[in-house]
Parts: structure tokens; C-alpha cells; sequence
């Protein structure tokens, strides 16, 4: 198996101890547990940038879903009264 990289130092775990890779001048490596096959490809700017703009959209998008969606349970909590706490007497105040 064949994996691309976009780091100089990495980790492999694949069923196996954690080990930790620097690619070397050839930007290849190779697991000594499981085989795997590491190859270094470098990102320009620009597309490292639009990929986490598209994260930071999608956690934000998730963000707004999740406030403006209310379960019954939810908006049935609103519409009941508070009862008042005996050992708060300043509760209605």
C-alpha cells in the first residue's frame, strides 16, 4: 500500500507499536512493521489554505445547525414554568 504525505515527519500505527518517519532526500519511506509505503508530496499555500477554509465552513455550517435545531424536549423545557426552590427565597425577585 501506497500513502501520501504531506508532512516531513510522520507516524505509522497500522496494527502495530506506534513508529515515527523523517522522509530523507528522496521523499520516500518505509514501515518496518506492516510494509506500507510513504511518499512526500508538498502542498503550495494556496491549497493548504482552501482546504482548511473548507473545514472551518463546515464546523461553522455544523455549528449553526446544531443551535437553530431544537429537539421537542428542548422547546417543551422552555414552555414550563421554573418552580420555585424552597431554599431560595429570592427567587421570584
Amino acid at each position: 500500500m501506497i500513502k501520501i504525505i504531506h508532512t516531513k515527519t510522520f507516524s505509522c500505527a497500522d496494527d502495530h507499536p506506534i513508529v515515527w518517519y523523517t522522509f530523507d532526500e528522496t521523499n520516500k519511506a518505509l514501515c518496518g512493521y506492516c510494509a506500507t509505503q510513504f511518499v512526500y508530496e508538498e502542498k503550495d499555500f494556496h491549497t493548504k489554505m482552501l482546504e482548511e477554509k473548507k473545514l472551518l465552513d463546515m464546523g461553522l455550517k455544523e455549528s449553526i445547525r446544531q443551535k437553530e435545531e431544537r429537539t421537542p424536549s428542548q422547546e417543551m423545557q422552555d414552555k414550563l414554568e421554573p418552580i420555585p426552590c424552597p431554599m431560595h427565597e429570592d427567587y421570584d425577585e
